[in-house]
């Protein structure tokens, strides 16, 4: 498989991933000018775009975002919304990272985010989702 139709397919099952977590999720279609994300989500209120990553190896190369990637990520957030997110697959596990948490490791220097780094810096997808779950039922509280 190439890592385009690898990089597909993990796009795919990571907006099912979110799907079975309550989320609408959709794959962003790719396009001859570069897509901002891979996947747009919403539950409750609170949209999320995602670039997904499928790495093989144990780090993520800093220089596979791409800067219109970089440059959308950072007018997303701009304009008021959630900070965008990678979906980083390393070791059988989905890793989320705020997309500024990268962006300022390659401003510091970085090349390339180890498998034990981003572990420290990002959280599993579970741990990402247990969080949602209690946000979302401290916005209900609220009402």
């Amino acid at each position: 498989m190439s890592n385009k139709s690898t990089g597909t397919a993990f796009e795919r099952e990571f907006a099912q991933m979110l799907s079975d977590h309550g989320f609408w999720a959709h794959c962003l279609k790719d396009n001859a000018n570069g897509q901002p994300f891979d996947v747009i989500a919403a539950r409750n209120g609170v949209t999320y775009v995602f670039d997904c990553k499928d790495c093989q190896g144990e780090s993520f190369k800093l220089d596979r975002i791409e800067e219109n990637q970089h440059n959308a990520m950072v007018l997303w957030e701009e304009t008021g919304n959630s900070q965008g997110l990678f979906a980083i697959r390393i070791n059988d596990k989905v890793i989320i990272m705020p997309h500024k948490m990268l962006s300022a490791l390659r401003d510091n220097g970085a090349k390339q985010v180890k498998y034990s780094d981003l572990m420290h810096y990002g959280r599993t997808f579970e741990r990402w989702m247990e969080l949602r779950d209690k946000l979302d039922k401290q916005v209900v509280q609220c009402w």
